[in-house]
Parts: C-alpha cells; structure tokens; sequence
C-alpha cells in the first residue's frame, strides 16, 4: 500500500510490528511486508555477487556523506529514486573505452590520439599509454576531453620513427573510480 503526502506517515521509517515495514520514497509513503532471509546455501558466484553489492552499498553510504556527492546524485533522480540508488547504479556500473583513434597517429610529437570513453554516469579521466614493441613505455599521460564532441584527446609529445608493434593504451576512470582499459596495436 503506498499513500501520497500523508501527515500520519510521512516522517515513518522502519519495522512495524512483525508484519510490516514502513519506507518514504519522495513523498510516498509506503508500507509493506518485512523482507524474509533467505536459508539456501548460496553458490559460489552468488556469495560473490552478495559481497559486490555490500562493498557497493558500503561506498554509497560513504560517499553520500560529502554533500557535494549528495546533490550530484540527487540530481540524477527521477519519479522514486533515491540518492543511495543513483550512488549504488554508478558503483555496480563500470566505464567503457568505446574506441581508440588512432588514424591521426603517424608517430610524430604533435599527432593526436581519440578515445570516445563512455559511463552511465560520468567519466572523469582517461589517460593514455604508448608503449614499444619492446613492452617500454615511450610515453603516458592525461587526455583532455573536448565538450562539444565528448572526445577525449591526447597528443604525443615524442617522436617514433617505427610504428610496428607499438601498442596504445587507453584506461578510462568513472566517479567511484574504476579503472577500465582497452589497447590497440598498430
């Protein structure tokens, strides 16, 4: 049973007896019947999962106590979403490198590289890595991400006479922090 802008209800939260449990979402109100514990032996990959989702809801109630974090996701919400909802999508979610461009790279300091870097929520990085057929970096660092396209560049700063076998590197990092990569080899 749900009720909208209901004094009586509004401010309750919890247990209620042993046959309910009160919830707010918004305005609504909500009650409902108490969650059951399950008493099955859980697989492996279940007891897996269970332990992401309470490190995931263990940042998310951590980082919803920074107000600036609060009203970020709190912006995200629609209809009955919560904040902790919004942090614990982002969390549970990871970033993805869509593509690495490397049709402008020719090895010379000065060519650019793309990455279209993509988060359900936000991407707040990506750095790039070019490294020898040897396995030696030649050279690293941050690409800067162009507003209007969503692209995000580097540009080479050092000269490499022979492209064959160098491979570039892309890792792409989201607001809880997750770091993804991809790499291409020319």
């Amino acid at each position: 049973m749900k009720t909208k802008d209901n004094s009586l209800t509004k401010t309750y939260q919890g247990k209620f007896g042993e046959d309910f449990v009160l919830r707010n979402r918004g305005k609504v109100s909500i009650m409902a019947k108490p969650p059951k514990q399950s008493t099955k032996k859980l697989a492996g990959s279940q007891q897996a999962i269970r332990e992401r989702f309470k490190q995931a809801s263990i940042w998310a109630k951590d980082a919803l106590q920074n107000p600036d974090t609060m009203a970020y996701y709190a912006a995200m919400c629609t209809g009955m979403q919560t904040p902790y909802a919004m942090a614990m999508a982002d969390v549970m979610g990871l970033p993805e490198v869509r593509e690495i461009i490397v049709t402008s790279y020719n090895g010379a300091a000065g060519d650019q590289i793309n990455v279209r870097a993509w988060d359900k929520f936000k991407v707040t990085g990506v750095t790039l890595k070019i490294k020898g057929a040897d396995g030696v970096t030649i050279e690293s660092g941050p690409c800067i991400q162009n507003i209007m396209s969503g692209i995000w560049s580097y540009t080479a700063t050092i000269d490499v006479p022979d492209l064959t076998g160098v491979t570039v590197t892309a890792t792409v990092i989201d607001f809880p922090g997750h770091e993804v990569e991809d790499k291409v080899t020319l």
